[in-house]
């Protein structure tokens, strides 16, 4: 059986430099949302219907309404 710190075996970066993909994006932060039921279920009903994550969903809506609220 595999030691679970072998799977972290590559470099990390020095703390302060960006980690840059092929479209330069920083690193994302965790952002944790909590919600009731019925909009839970509301959330993953559309999730399944579009064959979208949930991560998607969200971040496109938070993203639309940060732009109207001029933010």
């Amino acid at each position: 059986m595999k030691n679970k710190t072998t799977n972290r075996s590559r470099r990390r970066q020095p703390t302060g430099t960006k980690q840059t993909d092929s479209m330069t994006h920083e690193k994302p932060v965790a952002l944790t949302l909590k919600v009731d039921a019925s909009t839970y279920i509301r959330l993953s009903t559309l999730r399944a219907t579009q064959r979208r994550t949930s991560q998607d969903i969200l971040q496109q809506a938070l993203e639309e309404y940060l732009d109207r609220a001029g933010a």
